[in-house]
């Protein structure tokens, strides 16, 4: 028997599925694609109300849900740090790098954030480029749609 289960949830960016690990009810990933994993499907958590209070408005409805993600421990420094970027602001590559502490590694932030597997919960999509709205791996219309949710004119 698996210690993981799947959701799904609505989100402003369409549907996000997502994987949590029992019995820590840990976010593994959260992504606007469906992964093929066979884990049983749950309709209701306190996941599922996160995502749908953070859908009708409430920004913060993600704080203090645990995550698990594997990486170093500059990806672990820069995850961390993007959770602290508030709803309703963007900072660009190279300012989340300097405050991850590592100033002059704004393209490698940006590789951090393309390997992000818990969209939303780490807000990758209020990291932007310095020139203009940077990339995003499920396209810039999510990204416009989350940002724009959260009160960014972008």
């Amino acid at each position: 028997m698996s210690d993981q289960w799947r959701g799904t949830a609505l989100t402003p960016g369409g549907q996000i599925h997502f994987a949590v690990h029992d019995p820590s009810n840990s976010l593994v990933w959260a992504s606007y694609q469906d992964r093929d994993d066979n884990l049983k499907l749950r309709k209701k958590s306190t996941l599922h109300d996160a995502f749908a209070q953070y859908t009708e408005g409430n920004l913060s409805a993600f704080t203090g849900i645990t995550v698990e993600q594997d990486g170093t421990e500059f990806s672990a420094a820069v995850y961390d740090r993007m959770r602290e970027i508030p709803p309703g602001s963007v900072e660009t590559y190279g300012q989340l790098a300097a405050r991850a502490g590592f100033p002059r590694a704004a393209r490698a932030v940006g590789t951090v954030c393309a390997r992000n597997q818990v969209a939303l919960v780490i807000p990758c999509h209020r990291v932007v480029s310095s020139n203009g709205l940077g990339g995003y791996g499920y396209g810039p219309e999510i990204k416009l749609e989350l940002l724009a949710h959260e009160g960014v004119d972008y």
